[in-house]
């Protein structure tokens, strides 16, 4: 029953979320529907003709209330209906959504499971010899790392490895050389193209799981249990075993979490490259102010991290046997 009540209140926030990133995009200045309106009379149209253009053009009335647009969108999401493109006109925006998600899901999930993997193993080394330099040392690269801000980070492996050594493309997916396709010079071509993207995530991920996994790491090592496993004569292999499940269950969470806050900073990374994923799209829409597809993308990263939570909960109910529903 608890259950089904925290599914219950993780679709009503993604409601809420939604309904007030309606608001607040429609908020914001330069209306790409009044821009559109505005040209129509400039070039004679008379403003009835002009409005009905619009309307037919873009599925929406432009002087329409603000809350009668709202029961309109409402009725249209319910029915599965994120509407249409404005700039892409006709275009729906859940088919926009679907040809990006699987750029942006690949090179997330391979930049955030490195960067993981990386982080923790650091962390636990760290932790090891946390009297000596070794440990200040992966402490000072962890913490920079983490600081810098992903579009910095970005910029500067874009200018080194494309611009002065050419070793990587600078944007793009894939070679226009290529057939798309489930063939081996598509495969190839987008592991090179994605190569620098995947890079990024991992240099501004791996810092954060670093320091988190040596504070976990540390934690476990002072329990009664550690030096039980000690005084007993265990094996070293055994000891670790015991150190690393309980150090990274604390990370479980996190790592999930994370999922949908790199859905976020894809925004700055795919911009940067021209990688034709969800933050990109986000990003041109914004841009060029595409109430739909922002509202679509913005669902999308609400609804990735509300439920990678629900589910990082449930999963560490059943990884842990302490923690109880």
């Amino acid at each position: 029953m608890k259950w089904i009540n925290r599914i219950i209140m993780a679709i009503l926030t993604v409601f809420v979320v939604a309904s007030l990133t309606f608001f607040l995009v429609r908020l914001m200045p330069g209306s790409p529907v009044q821009v559109m309106y505005l040209e129509l009379i400039q070039k004679g149209i008379p403003a009835n003709q002009a409005m009905n253009q619009v309307n037919i053009i873009l599925n929406v009335i432009p002087n329409e209330p603000l809350f009668q647009q709202y029961i309109h969108w409402l009725g249209q999401i319910i029915h599965g209906d994120m509407g249409q493109s404005i700039q892409q006109t006709g275009v729906p925006v859940i088919r926009l959504i679907f040809n990006a998600l699987p750029w942006t899901l690949i090179t997330v999930a391979i930049g955030l499971l490195i960067s993981f993997f990386i982080g923790v193993l650091l962390g636990v080394l760290s932790a090891f010899v946390r009297e000596r330099w070794t440990s200040s040392l992966i402490d000072n690269i962890g913490s920079v790392a983490h600081a810098i801000p992903q579009f910095v980070t970005a910029v500067a492996l874009l200018y080194i490895f494309s611009v002065l050594v050419h070793w990587f493309p600078s944007s793009g997916a894939y070679s226009i050389e290529v057939f798309p396709g489930f063939n081996g010079p598509f495969i190839m071509s987008f592991l090179y193209h994605m190569a620098l993207p995947v890079f990024t995530y991992v240099l501004t991920g791996f810092g954060a799981w670093t320091l988190q996994m040596k504070a976990s790491t540390v934690s476990v090592l002072k329990e009664d249990f550690m030096m039980a496993a000690r005084l007993r004569g265990l094996k070293q292999n055994t000891i670790m075993g015991y150190l690393g499940s309980n150090s990274i269950l604390p990370l479980f969470t996190g790592l999930m979490l994370s999922l949908g806050a790199m859905f976020g900073g894809s925004v700055f990374i795919e911009g940067t490259y021209a990688f034709p994923g969800i933050g990109n799209l986000l990003a041109t829409a914004i841009n060029t102010r595409d109430y739909p597809v922002m509202q679509g993308c913005f669902i999308l990263t609400t609804a990735t991290i509300i439920f990678a939570n629900l589910i990082a909960d449930f999963a560490y109910t059943k990884l842990d046997p302490r923690i109880t529903d």
